[in-house]
């Protein structure tokens, strides 16, 4: 049979802010919040992630944070997704590559460059919880839209072939480097 773990969707959600679920000692203290969290689930996803690339530093403090088994099931950086990208968000050395400094950029407007350091800096960004078994999946949202389309297809295919593909958490865990169920 297969595991089932509960979680919510963050541990520093707006609304479970709000509820008066967690303790007003616990409530504004980021270390103690997660620690609190990881006491009642053994799951989290991580949404933040799709905003800003993750900094390996803040991931290697979630996974000190929390017990071993706990989970982070990590949602895909926007533009690693064909969602395109918020200019602010990046760092300073790939905001310089872009067309514009400000704003939401479509994703056809996403130099190349910018999207392939974008996958390294993604992976290394998680790779602290990799390395201490607390990964869990890994979630590509694709843009909106009826069925596959020509505009979403490149980005499959990045995913199944890209260079990127050595580098992939999974990579030394299924045949051919692929992610689980696409190969």
């Amino acid at each position: 049979m297969a595991e089932i773990r509960v979680g919510t969707a963050s541990w520093t959600d707006p609304t479970l802010l709000a509820s008066g679920w967690y303790p007003p000692e616990v409530k504004n203290h980021p270390e103690k919040r997660l620690r609190y969290y990881a006491k009642h689930f053994d799951t989290v996803e991580v949404d933040s992630t799709y905003y800003a690339l993750p900094r390996p530093e803040v991931a290697q403090k979630w996974a000190e944070r929390t017990p071993e088994g706990f989970l982070f099931n990590v949602k895909a950086y926007s533009a690693l997704t064909g969602h395109g990208l918020e200019a602010g968000a990046l760092p300073k050395d790939l905001k310089a590559l872009l067309p514009k400094a400000e704003g939401h950029l479509p994703q056809r407007e996403v130099p190349k460059e910018v999207v392939e350091e974008a996958w390294r800096r993604f992976l290394e960004g998680v790779a602290p919880l990799k390395e201490a078994g607390k990964l869990g999946y890994l979630h590509f949202g694709l843009p909106p839209g009826p069925g596959p389309r020509p505009e979403t297809s490149g980005t499959w295919s990045a995913w199944r072939s890209g260079p990127k593909a050595t580098s992939w958490p999974w990579s030394s865990a299924t045949p051919g480097g692929t992610p689980p169920g696409t190969g």
